[in-house]
């Protein structure tokens, strides 16, 4: 039985069998966040100045209706989360709740407060109620007399007081107390009904597990003032049942530590082939159990079923250790060949919307990329990559997972089923309709298990940065993002591996839009990121413009063409096509998988057959940053492809252009050089320098725009004057102020 908020009521009242109460006991004591919750349910039920929701409210949170139906367990499930949240985030809300359904099981356990009132007894309760009105009304009488004395002050016989008068009740008290009577025997009535016809009840299909019965043991979850994700469960009773134990036994399995999977490439080569070696070691973590799936062992005392909400998170003492035998029914995965299908693909355009996927396997005996077309079965192991300008979408192991362009990614499962996924370098949503989804991550140096809201998708993104300069290394950079609900982040080590991350508790509860952050320049911490605004990227894939879209068919067209064939082959006929987006989605494609010919080639194409302004620094920045941040063996074959593919002589400044400069280089002429290439007779050695020119000085838009690379010469001199400018007055350097001089307007503009 998974310790959720509707469970924990029930073992709060005392409704659960001694079994489950003892279970039950148990993981609460174990939580993080369980007892202080339970403090939480007393206090707000005992705290008399705090209000009750309106009785005439509207909407989920405030109409009585919703806590009607939470109560009786026929909240539609679409409405049962959120009106959890709305209780554990509001005293008044909680209290409502609580105090019914303390008051539904006092009702259950004493079921003579239901049968109807006596006529004797009315006419008990009518006399006790007559002696208290008794003196009242004497009271009232007296005072009536005295008013009517002063008022024939000037009589001189004084009027006779008047002697109050017993009166009978009138006909509207009779007929009142017998109305109460009969609506509480009606009441009595219908809730002893929906008691019997309760367990025949259709039940919201319970799927989440997110609680296990016993697991590995994992640090506790720090508690904090953020809303704790709850989960919902009707209660069923018909019989009273034992009070909550006072002290629950402490869990007595220890458990094992999980293991950690192995990185799957050096920090300063991810590109390298292969690439992502197999982990060394699954991530091991307890396959989730569902209590309630076989029948109580005493089926005369009412149970609890698990709802489909967010369940409080199982401490890790109550976890089975990694390796135990699995308890039989338990619900644990089942192994299957089968990890994933990948969910888009095919002709029609709407199914084509998150582009073709690509895989590593072997033509010939020949290692290379290759299509994995629509419903393809994946692989045990999958080396997977998403195409530029595509969000392929796939599912594994009931976590769906939507690539970014350009991010490569390992997918694998663990010994008990559950789904791993090892991001190389790029951005990744998993999600998960299961209220037990959750997904073992390997992301730079955070390696652990996410579950929690999977419904809302997390963010996985592992970014590879290079400062400026040609002697700069690479550096990786990792963030987990919990998205728009909670999620639970616990962290696996491998026996022998690196210690755990500092100022990362080993479980961490992330509020919504919070993150964990880790770079490598601090390899063995890890940083806790407040809530934020979500990253746009997480928002939905990027709809692009009509000609990007027209691209992503054209490239799903030619890989399934041949789709047992080498998807270099087709890209490169591809790049050759007479459609400037085929050919770029084509170039860049090639470069993610570490092909960077056709790109240089399309980078120093001249006009009017090579691309514009706008395409060609798309371009640049899809590809160029990622092939240097991978490491020094892709650095070196893009530096192989300018030369064998660039302007002639120009191979040099033209990769020194890609790498950046550092300020000392810049110091020590390399401010000249680029000054110097806006008059060079190649294009894309002008667009290089002009490009590292304004990354560098940041100018506004009125200076920026002097110079374009693709003008004709006589059009960009007064450009280059107004740089020469700048150099001379040593402005090129990183945050240097541009000289304020009058900006020379162009003689002639070209609006391409």
């Amino acid at each position: 039985m998974r310790l959720t908020v509707r469970t924990l009521l029930a073992w709060i009242d005392g409704l659960l069998g001694p079994e489950d109460q003892a279970a039950l006991g148990e993981k609460v004591q174990a939580s993080g966040v369980a007892p202080a919750l339970v403090e939480r349910v007393r206090d707000v039920i005992a705290r008399p100045s705090l209000s009750a929701p309106a009785p005439a409210g509207r909407g989920l949170a405030d109409d009585p209706n919703t806590a009607a139906e939470f109560l009786d367990n026929t909240l539609a499930a679409d409405r049962l989360e959120a009106f959890e949240r709305v209780c554990v985030e509001s005293d008044i809300h909680l209290a409502d709740v609580a105090a019914c359904h303390q008051l539904l099981a006092e009702l259950t356990r004493d079921p003579a407060t239901l049968e109807p009132v006596s006529a004797s007894r009315r006419r008990q309760l009518l006399a006790t109620a007559r002696k208290r009105l008794d003196p009242l009304e004497a009271a009232a009488a007296a005072v009536a007399a005295n008013d009517r004395a002063a008022a024939r002050a000037g009589r001189t016989q004084p009027a006779p007081t008047a002697r109050p008068e017993r009166r009978r009740a009138p006909l509207a008290a009779w007929l009142s107390a017998g109305a109460a009577a009969l609506l509480l025997g009606l009441l009595a009535v219908s809730f002893v009904w929906s008691l019997a016809r309760g367990p025949k009840r259709a039940v919201v299909p319970q799927v989440a597990v997110v609680a296990p019965a016993a697991a590995a043991p994992e640090p506790e979850v720090p508690p904090r003032a953020a809303p704790v994700p709850t989960d919902s469960s009707p209660v069923e009773a018909s019989a009273p049942v034992a009070a909550p134990p006072a002290a629950p036994p402490p869990p007595t399995n220890p458990g094992a530590e999980p293991a950690v999977p192995a990185p799957a490439a050096a920090a300063a080569e991810v590109a390298d082939e292969p690439a992502v070696a197999p982990p060394a070691a699954a991530m091991e973590t307890p396959p989730a159990t569902v209590a309630d799936a076989a029948p109580p062992s005493n089926p005369g005392m009412p149970r609890v079923p698990s709802g489909d909400a967010l369940a409080i998170v199982a401490p890790p003492a109550m976890q089975e250790p990694a390796g135990a035998a699995p308890t039989p029914g338990a619900g644990q995965p089942a192994a299957a060949p089968d990890l994933a299908r990948v969910v888009p693909g095919g002709s029609d355009a709407a199914a084509r919307a998150g582009g073709p996927l690509v895989h590593r396997g072997d033509v010939d005996g020949v290692a290379g990329w290759l299509l994995l077309p629509a419903e393809e079965p994946l692989a045990d192991r999958e080396d997977l990559l998403a195409p530029a300008w595509c969000h392929p979408v796939f599912a594994v192991g009931g976590i769906t997972i939507r690539l970014e362009p350009g991010t490569r990614a390992v997918v694998t499962r663990d010994a008990d089923g559950m789904p791993q996924l090892e991001l190389v370098f790029g951005r990744a949503l998993v999600s998960g309709a299961a209220a037990d989804a959750r997904i073992g991550v390997l992301a730079g140096g955070l390696r652990g298990v996410v579950s929690g809201v999977m419904r809302q998708p997390a963010g996985i993104e592992v970014l590879l940065e290079r400062p400026p300069g040609q002697d700069a290394l690479p550096m990786r950079r990792a963030v987990v993002h919990a998205g728009g609900a909670e999620k639970v982040w616990r962290s696996v080590v491998a026996p022998g591996g690196p210690p755990p991350l500092a100022g990362l508790p080993p479980e961490v509860l992330l509020a919504p839009r919070a993150a964990i952050a880790w770079e490598e320049r601090d390899p063995a911490a890890a940083v806790l990121v407040p809530p934020a605004a979500e990253p746009a990227w997480m928002l939905g894939a990027s709809s692009g413009d009509r000609l990007e879209h027209a691209a992503v068919g054209a490239l799903d067209a030619a890989l399934a063409a041949e789709p047992t064939a080498r998807a270099d082959d087709a890209l490169r006929r591809l790049a050759a096509d007479r459609r400037t987006e085929n050919r770029m989605i084509a170039a860049a494609t090639l470069a993610f998988m570490g092909d960077y010919r056709e790109l240089v080639s399309l980078l120093a194409a001249e006009r009017p057959l090579g691309l514009n302004e706008t395409q060609w620094t798309t371009l640049e920045q899809l590809a160029v940053p990622l092939a240097l941040a991978r490491g020094e063996n892709s650095a070196a074959a893009l530096a192989e492809a300018f030369a064998a593919a660039g302007p002639p002589g120009k191979a040099d400044f033209l990769m020194a252009c890609a790498r950046g400069f550092s300020d000392d280089e810049l110091a020590a002429g390399a401010a000249a050089r680029l000054v110097e290439g806006l008059g060079d007779g190649s294009l894309a050695v002008r667009r290089f320098a002009i490009r590292r020119l304004v990354e560098i000085v940041q100018p506004d838009v009125r200076h920026r725009s002097l110079y374009r690379a693709d003008r004709p010469a006589t059009l960009r001199d007064d450009g280059i004057a107004w740089w020469k400018t700048q150099l001379e007055q040593g402005r090129i350097s990183r945050g240097g102020v541009p000289a304020a001089v009058p900006a020379v307007a162009p003689r002639e503009r070209d609006d391409e």
